[in-house]
C-alpha cells in the first residue's frame, strides 16, 4: 500500500491526540481514601463439645457402654432447658486399644470407643453447667469451647458498619482537599473490603481429676469481646 505525504501527515497528528479520559485515568488523578468502622461486639453464642471414651473386651461390648454412658450426659443437659440449645454428634470412633512393649511388642487390651457431642446455646454461661454435668458423670474430655457472634446479629452489625465507614471515607477525602486546596468532585467507585477475623481461641480440658471427684460445678467461662471491622475504599474526584 503507497501513503502520500498528506495522509502520513494526518495519521501522525492522530497519534499525537489526547484519548478520551478513561476511569482509570480518573481515578489517577482523583482522591483515594479508605474509610473504617470499628465496633465492640458482645459474644452472645457459645459452644462446646463432650466426649465419652470407654476401653472394653469387645468392640460391640465397647460401643454400647460408650453409647449409654453418652446418652445419660445428652439427657442431662437437655434437662437444663438452656435457650436455643442445639446438638450435633461431632465424632463417633471405634479402634482397638494397644500398646507397644520393648520385650513383648504390640499387645492389645480390648476396643476404645470415642463419642462426641457439640452443644450450642445463646446462653454462653449455660456451658459452665454442660462442664458440669460432663464431670459429674464421667466424660472422657471437654474440648471446642468457643464463643461467637450469632450470623444473624453479626450480619446486621457489618451492614450498619458499611455505611458509617462509607462515611469516614468521605470525610477523609474531604480533609485531603481541603489540605490540597482543591475542591472534591463526586464518588467514583467504592468498594467493600473484607471483615476482620474472629480470633477467639478454643481451648480443651481434659476431664480426669474432675471427674474422678464427680464434681457438678463447671469452671468460670469469659469470653472476650469480638472487635468488628468493616473497610470501603473509595475514589472520589478533584474539580
Amino acid at each position: 500500500m503507497r501513503y502520500n505525504a498528506l495522509t502520513l501527515t494526518l495519521l501522525s497528528l492522530l497519534a499525537l491526540a489526547p484519548l478520551t479520559p478513561t476511569f482509570a485515568d480518573e481515578q489517577r488523578t482523583g482522591i483515594a481514601v479508605s474509610g473504617e468502622c470499628l465496633k465492640t461486639l458482645q459474644r452472645d453464642r457459645g459452644a462446646v463439645t463432650i466426649s465419652s471414651s470407654v476401653v472394653a473386651p469387645t468392640a460391640k461390648e465397647s460401643s454400647k457402654k460408650a453409647i449409654e454412658a453418652h446418652e445419660k450426659i445428652k439427657a442431662e443437659v437437655q434437662s437444663l432447658k438452656l435457650p436455643e440449645l442445639t446438638s450435633a454428634t461431632a465424632a463417633y470412633s471405634v479402634n482397638q486399644e494397644c500398646s507397644y512393649n520393648s520385650k513383648s511388642g504390640r499387645e492389645c487390651t480390648g476396643y476404645r470407643t470415642t463419642l462426641s457431642t457439640r452443644f450450642e446455646t445463646s446462653n454462653f454461661t449455660g456451658l459452665e453447667d454442660i462442664i458440669g454435668i460432663a464431670s459429674k458423670l464421667g466424660a472422657e474430655e471437654v474440648s471446642q469451647l468457643e464463643a461467637f457472634v450469632s450470623p444473624s446479629v453479626l450480619k446486621a452489625e457489618r451492614e450498619n458498619c458499611l455505611e458509617v465507614a462509607t462515611k469516614n471515607a468521605q470525610s477523609k477525602a474531604q480533609k485531603i482537599a481541603t489540605g490540597a486546596t482543591v475542591t472534591l468532585g463526586k464518588l467514583m467507585s467504592v468498594t467493600e473490603g473484607d471483615e476482620s477475623i474472629d480470633h477467639q481461641p478454643r481451648r480443651a480440658f481434659v476431664m480426669g481429676a474432675a471427674a474422678s471427684e464427680k464434681s457438678s460445678a463447671g469452671p468460670s467461662i469469659d469470653a472476650q469481646p469480638y472487635d468488628l471491622r468493616v473497610a470501603v475504599s473509595a475514589v472520589y474526584g478533584i474539580q
